[in-house]
């Protein structure tokens, strides 16, 4: 027994290290008339909840932190785990419509998302990225939008990750679940 506990332990920390759960709960407002057939990809970190894709929340939890530098090495793993876990869904890319690192004011962004192909988008806010030491905290809240409407068609929230959000397997699992829970929800095909 005493041979078993280290093991145990082991498992029970790599695990909980590396392990995304399912949103803790969703919100559908609005079933689309159509399914879903594609999305632009948008990770900010911001505190504040985006009730609505207006000027005022563009400006409060958008605005400069889509396109950062901060965080492009997630967004970047984000969007491309994002193509493969959504597949036949089309994940678009945001650094394929907008420069990195560059002020957009909010008719600047809405022109971008206008003539884009896309009738969709999915923000993925890291609402909070506590650091303890060697242990980080992320909870990420996503929203879907209609391009074309304020207010979000669905929203999840409680995607915990307790490690390191700079690796492509976080990414990856953060992915999974969001298409877990749209599907669940009759969001996605």
């Amino acid at each position: 027994m005493k041979n078993l506990a280290p093991i145990l332990l082991m498992t029970i920390i790599l695990s909980a290290c590396t392990n995304f759960n399912r949103a803790v709960s969703t919100k559908v407002n609005t079933i689309p008339d159509s399914p879903v057939e594609g999305f632009l990809v948008l990770f900010v970190q911001s505190d504040t909840e985006i009730l609505q894709l207006d000027e005022e929340f563009y400006n409060k939890s958008i605005r400069g932190k889509f396109n950062n530098l901060e965080h492009q090495r997630f967004r970047d793993f984000l969007a491309s785990e994002s193509w493969r876990a959504f597949n036949p869904v089309m994940a678009y890319d945001s650094k394929n419509f907008f420069e990195k690192h560059k002020d957009y004011s909010y008719e600047e962004f809405r022109s971008v998302l206008n003539q884009a192909d896309f009738d969709h988008l999915l923000i993925v806010s890291m609402r909070n990225d506590q650091d303890r030491g060697e242990l980080s905290i992320q909870n990420f809240q996503v929203y879907l939008f209609d391009k074309e409407i304020s207010q979000p068609l669905w929203t999840g929230f409680g995607y915990y990750n307790q490690g390191n959000i700079v690796r492509r397997p976080a990414a990856q699992r953060l992915s999974n679940r969001i298409k877990r829970d749209l599907k669940a929800d009759g969001m996605l095909m």
